[in-house]
């Protein structure tokens, strides 16, 4: 299962840009695309390695066959209409793709973020909509 996780942030990228969103892993550079002083429409992958999400065996082994892998993807617009359409076209990339053994899933124990929210920390100023996603594998 390793191996497949390995896989995911790449497999995750290709649909993202599918949908015509930039890509960021795990950060964002100080400068990005922008038109006319707007920032162009990216996501970020936020991710970890996943956890087997089992107890483990009467020796203190873990069984490596399901994996749990929760990972973040934040859409990113210059505008609250732009983000929300950006994340909607992502997410309808995401959801129900099919990874390893697996598909994606709305994470049911993470946040559920209902509007777009403004950074002003940033210049140009932009909003930004996270998405929790979880896929189990087996």
């Amino acid at each position: 299962m390793a191996a497949d996780l390995l896989t995911f942030p790449a497999l995750i990228r290709a649909e993202v840009l599918a949908a015509g969103v930039g890509f960021y892993d795990g950060y964002v550079p100080e400068s990005v695309p922008t038109t006319d002083g707007y920032v162009d429409p990216y996501a970020v992958l936020w991710a970890g390695l996943g956890d087997n999400p089992f107890e483990p065996t009467a020796c203190g082994t873990h069984s490596t066959d399901t994996t749990v892998w929760d990972f973040q993807v934040t859409v990113v617009g210059p505008s609250a209409e732009v983000c929300r359409a950006a994340a909607q076209a992502v997410k309808a990339r995401l959801v129900n793709l099919v990874l390893g053994t697996g598909r994606v899933r709305p994470n049911p124990d993470g946040f559920n973020q209902q509007a777009p929210l403004l950074d002003t920390q940033t210049a140009p100023s932009r909003f930004m909509l996270p998405l929790q996603l979880r896929i189990t594998t087996n």
